[in-house]
């Protein structure tokens, strides 16, 4: 019996501290149960000198997230609330009725002064595309709560109201939109599938992507007539089993849709994407040209795009655009014309999801001082133009790349805006202020078409100068060529 006492006791010792033994102290560590970066070491210097440390509290965040097996006693904790008593106790995903799954969060939110300056961002979007001659749309995509709110938890009222003011602020601005809740319910009160019962909870399926799509391209066809809309046999449609949730262990089996294009689409996205300015979290992008449509023409779309279309959506757009850029959305658009005087885009589309109307995803303050160039030509009329003065090598810099060309100029103060003139007019926007350093990046091909005619045109305090380029040092790929002009 002693023998028995003393084995039982070095159990429950050992299953006290070999968790402790087994600490996982490596930093940047992710967690797959949590789908959320874990705590940093307490007596870090980044964690010490946040504003709102707290040792007591960090130490224990710390020793929470860090001990050993964390991720298999969570997991084990949630199957078996899950088989005993029917119960989802996950930090990112909750049952509701009918065994579906939904994210954990079910607060909507309400409209706020942020959703007024969002739609403020939409209509600068826009009225930048018009000034210049190309159409754009704004794409609002529902959560899976909006769509299939009759199988939310007993109790819960997905009220988001909010979305329909925000619409209200969408058509006082004469927004072009696309709305994809109602198709989508539409297509659910069918019988179709268009977001998966239990995987991937967040997103809609391959399904949905294929009607939310095409509902899309119905509105890119009010510029465009000769854009097609996707038909299902232009796919391979197989089923994929799903054996857990995403970004998560916890067992299930269903299967989804799988849609595979049967037409090829040339990507570039390998050429193009180093040289493209993303910011650091949010790095997706595609480039592929659709030859058949392009020939049609289809037009060069450049799109804005979240999760809902990196993940499912692009597939049915690759396969009707002639050209399709796409640049994960969120703090990038804030740097709209930049992507612009990339790529020179016939048609913009701007897409977003329901749950990621927040400054996460959007930076309220940076929506709210947006100052982007007005076109060109139709700012110059009415003001005064000085004297063509000449620009060297001091003044400018030029950087050749394998795609683009960056230009920056030193200027000898802050201007309201300023343009390169090389074949077209170009935006420049200041990336330095405490240097006067302005930028912009262009496609090789109109600087190398241009090079001998290349002019920087400036405002400042109603009066506008000329700047004419000469002995430029172009720098390529390591080598430094002289061009003068």
């Amino acid at each position: 019996m002693k023998k028995i006492r003393i084995v039982v006791a070095a159990v429950f010792i050992a299953m006290m501290f070999v968790p402790l033994l087994c600490l996982n102290t490596q930093p940047n560590v992710a967690s797959e149960i949590d789908n959320r970066m874990l705590a940093e070491n307490p007596f870090s210097p980044e964690v010490r000198n946040r504003e709102d440390a707290d040792l007591t509290d960090d130490i224990d965040s710390y020793l929470s997230d860090r001990i050993g097996f964390r991720d298999e006693m969570l997991l084990a904790n949630t199957v078996l609330n899950d088989r005993l008593f029917g119960k989802m106790d996950h930090p990112s995903y909750a049952y509701g009725k009918n065994g579906y799954v939904f994210f954990d969060s079910m607060v909507p939110g309400t409209f706020e002064n942020f959703h007024i300056v969002f739609a403020d961002m939409i209509e600068s979007v826009q009225n930048y595309c018009h000034a210049r001659g190309v159409p754009s749309i704004f794409v609002f995509n529902p959560e899976k709560k909006a769509v299939y709110s009759e199988f939310l938890p007993e109790g819960v009222n997905y009220n988001n109201d909010w979305v329909s003011l925000f619409f209200q602020e969408l058509d006082k601005r004469n927004i072009d939109y696309v709305d994809n809740t109602q198709i989508l319910i539409e297509k659910k009160n069918e019988g179709e599938t268009v977001f998966n019962r239990k995987y991937n909870a967040g997103h809609w399926n391959d399904l949905g992507a294929f009607y939310g799509v095409n509902h899309i391209l119905q509105k890119v066809q009010e510029f465009f007539p000769a854009v097609q809309l996707n038909e299902k046999e232009d796919f391979d449609i197989e089923y994929a089993l799903n054996t857990s949730l995403q970004v998560s262990r916890f067992p299930i089996r269903e299967e989804e849709p799988v849609f595979t294009a049967k037409h090829e689409v040339e990507t570039l996205t390998n050429l193009y994407r180093d040289e493209t300015k993303m910011d650091e979290r949010y790095r997706a992008f595609l480039y592929t040209v659709n030859e058949e449509k392009k020939q049609m023409g289809s037009p060069k779309t450049l799109v804005f795009q979240g999760s809902y279309m990196n993940s499912m959506g692009y597939k049915f757009l690759q396969n009707s655009l002639g050209e399709y850029i796409a640049v994960h959305d969120y703090q990038n658009i804030l740097n709209f014309p930049y992507y612009f005087n990339l790529y020179q885009p016939e048609c913009v589309i701007f897409e977003v999801a329901e749950y990621t109307f927040t400054n996460n995803y959007f930076d309220y303050a940076a929506m709210q001082s947006l100052h982007w160039n007005p076109e060109l030509a139709a700012y110059v009329p009415g003001h005064s133009i000085n004297e063509i003065q000449k620009l060297t090598g001091e003044e400018v810099s030029v950087e050749r790349g394998k795609v683009f060309t960056t230009i920056r100029w030193k200027a000898d103060r802050i201007q309201e805006y300023a343009w390169l003139i090389a074949g077209g007019a170009f935006d420049m926007a200041l990336v330095d202020p405490e240097e006067n350093l302005y930028e912009v990046s262009i496609p090789n091909d109109s600087f190398d078409e241009n090079w001998d005619a290349l002019y920087i045109m400036d405002s400042f305090e109603e009066q506008m100068s000329l700047y004419q380029l000469k002995n430029l040092t172009i720098e390529i790929l390591d080598q430094k060529e002289t061009f003068d002009s």
